[in-house]
């Protein structure tokens, strides 16, 4: 714990501390702010005195100016008769006393006596003289002229004296945002050129203080205030000093201003940041040292570095002359060897004096010799350049194949001085370059073999050479060719097919074809030409007869129109057969809903469960056919809605769960993310997939075991995800032989499993087609006894959209039972098969809805027309009027807009439902007409009519 005396010290401590610094902040302050005043003041006084300065010099310029004329006057006068005789002279004494004053004189007239002239500076700097027919001005006592009078000579000056004032003040200095006005004949004229941004007006309390002052011929510094265009409000400074202008003798005064911001700027950088300016200057003088220290080191370095580069350079060039073979000499005008690089002994096998030796003026060395001649002879023609090839026997008998280049130098009078060249073995190009000759050779042969006919052309389509086969026909017809364009060589309904092609082969540079025929008295020739890019000046074509092709593709069309029409009468086969099961299910399946609800001993419940288990085998039977059917046809669309996948699969768990609590199975479903996220997808077929592989785990797994359903999430950006499920049971497992056969259509492990586990075995051959479908793959892992794992992905997108809830969430259907006494819906049924009408009536009479039924389309619609109702059930295959045409009847009634249609039909296709939704009707039942699926319905819209809110 520390004692008093310590903590006394330390406040003690902290209060000196805190009064120095106050001190040092309150000393520092009051030096910058007299040093601010010290400042300020110096500025106005500069401010004052420019304004001073500038309004003598104008008043003394005026003063000159006046002077000047009236010396002007007099030497036109005394030298009068000589000016009118030269009136050039008179002219340029004129522009003279103009150029003397720019900008204050805009025009002088001149009366000689016997004429007057006007003389005049346009903008343009072109001084004009004429002669006037209406005489001198009258000045009215307009301040701006001037009158003088000599003998035998009048002048008046129309002078413009703010302009004057402008040029002469724009070499005084203001500080930017400053501006310079001429008060003049109690006006405020801006002297700044091309400056309208400072409004000032007599108005202003400084303007008008300073008026007062210049009457009376004061000078004075005042505080202002005006608006600036660009900045709004500025305060700043205004000085002013009077002057006398001669010609007026007006009250006449200079105005500066200046903002105050600009009075202090430089306070700051100034002295504030004197220290600063030190520093930086201390630390710029050690940056220097250490610049000046790494550039020594630096230096140091590229001085190695080059010494480096010229060391490798020269291993380089050494090695450059091993690879290519060579070496170097250097040869005098006598063709004589100089000097020779120590790489000759290792190309020519000679040593470096023999090499010199042999190309001495008295040598007798064949090789040797030849090459002096030839440089000498080429030497003569002028050239400077020599390159010849020559065959070289070494002194062990070996041939070669020599290259030598030969740079000769001329002196200054153009004889040969000297020279140098690099000897090279080329034996291997040589050797190579007569390979290419004999393939040239090669080539050459076989386009002569080519059944194809060849075509070159020029870039304008003339042809310019050809091949064909030695066939006398063919050959006639080919010479016809030449000299013709493409475009008048084919039929010419195809001419402009076969020159496009040509003219993108052109722009292109790649292959294109275009196939053409002719009717030759052998009948339809066709033929396939391809066209070529060569080189910048040609094109080349090949034709090949492709008739018996086109022969072979026309039966191969055929054969595939078809299959076509096989594949359609299997789909429409399927289709009808689809609709004339239902027909009698939707009777069979809908009697048993309604048996159930009467009362029925234990063995005809038990009956009644295996018809009922039978005809939903039927139509899952039905279903998967129809199913695989679509997919094998491509006719399976990809419908995208807005769903929340962790709540999907919790749905697909409550329809499996009374299948898995039946055979005693523990049914897990696990969501591995948190996040409360809706994804835009086809929510029914990943339903639907889940469906068939969670119901294949379940019907696999034995009584009390387990069946886990896991659903994953990843994020691959841009709004994208990857969702992730696997289906894991402890079911019977796959061998691993049967895996990859396992996902086929109608495939059975074994007929004793079959047995066991009856299906059509189309379950996964469904959910691996919709997976691949959707972009996923399907993947399986199993042992035999150990069960199986299935596991796809599907990539989604992300959705800011809700999910709408549909169907019935609130009332059970035994509370719209009892509330259809006072709340009753109108039904009309539409169906004319009287199985199904019996059916839809006793439907209706144990819901309690008030229904009557008519037997078509357009009973339907004269029944509509008469009553009002709720909702109408109908058939979509009727005769006379179909439901679809019946539906579209109906919208077209002005007061029917609101009635809820609902289809009713054996047609399960997508593209059927789209059709009725498309023609007008708000919902699609599929036959067989389930009890519960209709009650549902009916409770949908009984609260949709009725104007309830669906929760």
């Amino acid at each position: 714990m520390a004692s008093p005396l310590k903590r006394s010290n330390f406040f003690l401590l902290t209060a000196v501390g805190s009064t120095l610094i106050f001190m040092v902040i309150f000393l520092g302050f009051s030096f910058f702010n007299a040093i601010y005043q010290t400042q300020v003041q110096s500025r106005k006084d500069f401010l004052s005195q420019q304004t001073a300065l500038a309004s003598r010099g104008l008043e003394s310029e005026v003063d000159r100016f006046l002077s000047e004329t009236g010396f002007f006057a007099d030497n036109v006068a005394d030298r009068l008769n000589e000016l009118k005789a030269n009136p050039d002279r008179l002219v340029r004494t004129t522009r003279q006393l103009f150029n003397a004053f720019p900008g204050m004189i805009d025009n002088l007239w001149m009366d000689l006596g016997d004429s007057v002239l006007l003389f005049s500076l346009t903008s343009r700097n072109d001084f004009l003289a004429q002669k006037v027919s209406e005489g001198l001005p009258k000045s009215g006592g307009l301040e701006s002229f001037i009158h003088l009078e000599r003998e035998g000579v009048e002048f008046v000056f129309n002078l413009n004296l703010p302009k004057f004032s402008r040029g002469y003040v724009s070499i005084f200095y203001l500080d930017q945002g400053g501006e310079k006005f001429l008060y003049f004949d109690e006006n405020l004229v801006s002297l700044d050129q091309g400056r309208d941004s400072i409004f000032l007006s007599s108005d202003q309390e400084a303007v008008r203080l300073a008026m007062e002052d210049i009457s009376i011929g004061l000078k004075g510094i005042y505080p202002a205030t005006w608006n600036d265009g660009v900045k709004g409000k500025v305060s700043g400074t205004l000085a002013q000093y009077p002057f006398n202008f001669s010609p007026s003798m007006g009250n006449a005064a200079l105005i500066f201003l200046v903002p105050s911001e600009n009075l202090t700027s430089g306070i700051y950088s100034t002295y504030l940041f004197v220290f600063f300016i030190l520093a930086f200057l201390l630390v710029g003088m050690i940056a220097v040292f250490i610049f000046s220290l790494k550039s020594k080191f630096k230096a140091d370095r590229l001085r190695e570095k080059n010494l480096e580069e010229i060391s490798s350079l020269f291993e380089q060039q050494n090695l450059l002359l091993k690879e290519l073979k060579g070496f170097v000499f250097f040869h005098d005008y006598l063709g004589q060897i100089t000097e020779v690089s120590e790489q000759v002994e290792e190309i020519l096998g000679h040593t470096r004096e023999d090499f010199i030796f042999s190309f001495k003026k008295d040598s007798n060395h064949p090789e040797a010799n030849q090459v002096k001649a030839k440089v000498m002879e080429l030497v003569a023609q002028g050239k400077d350049l020599v390159d010849l090839e020559s065959d070289f026997v070494k002194p062990n008998g070996e041939k070669i194949r020599v290259r030598v280049f030969t740079k000769v130098i001329f002196n200054d009078e153009g004889r040969f001085e000297r020279g140098f060249g690099l000897g090279i073995d080329i034996t291997k190009q040589y050797l190579a370059q007569q390979e290419i000759l004999q393939s040239e050779t090669r080539l050459k042969n076989l386009i002569k073999n080519i059944p194809d006919t060849i075509f070159i052309y020029n870039r304008e389509g003339i042809v310019v050479d050809f091949h064909v086969m030695d066939t006398e026909a063919l050959l006639a017809t080919a010479k016809e060719t030449l000299g013709r364009n493409i475009s008048e060589i084919v039929p010419h309904n195809q001419g402009e097919l076969v020159t496009g092609a040509f003219k993108k082969a052109i722009q292109t540079r790649k292959i294109q074809t275009v196939q053409v025929f002719w009717n030759s008295p052998m009948g339809e020739k066709h033929y396939e030409m391809r066209f070529f890019f060569l080189d910048d000046n040609q094109v080349m074509s090949l034709s090949r007869d492709i008739t018996s092709q086109k022969i072979w593709e026309k039966g191969l069309v055929e054969a595939m129109n078809a299959a076509d029409q096989a594949s359609q009468a299997k789909s429409q086969f399927l289709a009808n057969m689809s609709h004339e099961i239902r027909t009698p299910m939707n009777g069979l399946l809908g009697i048993i809903d309604l048996l159930e609800g009467t009362k029925l001993g234990q063995i005809q419940k038990q009956y009644v469960e295996i018809i009922k288990n039978s005809g939903n085998t039927l139509l899952d039977i039905i279903r998967d056919i129809l199913d695989y059917s679509k997919i094998e046809s491509g006719k399976i669309e990809i419908n995208k809605e807005i769903f929340d996948p962790a709540k999907e699969i919790h749905v697909q768990k409550e329809m499996l769960s009374g299948l898995a609590k039946k055979k005693g199975i523990n049914l897990n479903v696990s969501v591995t993310y948190t996040k409360n996220l809706v994804f835009e997808g086809d929510k029914n077929k990943i339903n639907q997939i889940l469906l068939n592989l969670i119901g294949n785990a379940l019907k696999f797994t034995p009584e009390g075991g387990q069946v886990t359903v896991q659903l994953g999430m990843e994020d691959i950006g841009s709004d994208l995800y990857f969702l992730s499920y696997e289906v894991q049971d402890t079911g019977i497992g796959i061998s691993e032989e049967n895996i990859h056969h396992l996902t086929q259509p109608f495939y059975q492990v074994d007929s004793s499993i079959s047995k066991i586990f009856p299906g059509t075995g189309l379950g996964l051959a469904i959910a691996k087609r919709m997976i691949e479908l959707l972009g996923g793959e399907l993947k399986i892992e199993s042992k035999l006894g150990h069960g199986s794992k299935f596991a796809f992905s599907i990539m989604v997108k992300k959705s800011e959209k809700e999910v709408h809830p549909g169907g019935n969430q609130g009332l059970t259907w035994k509370d719209v039972k009892e509330m259809g006494a006072e709340f009753p819906l109108r039904v009309l049924l539409a169906e004319d098969n009287e199985l199904n009408q019996q059916l839809m009536t006793l439907m209706f009479e144990q819901l309690g809805f008030q229904y009557e039924t008519v037997k078509s389309g357009k009973e339907a619609v004269e029944k509509v027309q008469d009553r009002d109702f709720d909702v109408v059930l109908m058939d979509v295959q009727m005769p006379d009027m179909n439901g679809l045409e019946a539906t579209r009847e109906i919208r077209k009634l002005k007061d029917k807009k609101g009635l809820i249609i609902i289809g009713l039909s054996a047609n399960v296709f997508e593209e059927d439902q789209k059709e009725a939704l498309k023609a007008g009707m708000d919902d699609y039942l599929t036959k067989p007409i389930r009890l519960a699926v209709l009650a549902d319905k009916l409770e949908f819209y009984f609260r949709k009519v009725r104007g309830e809110e669906i929760s």
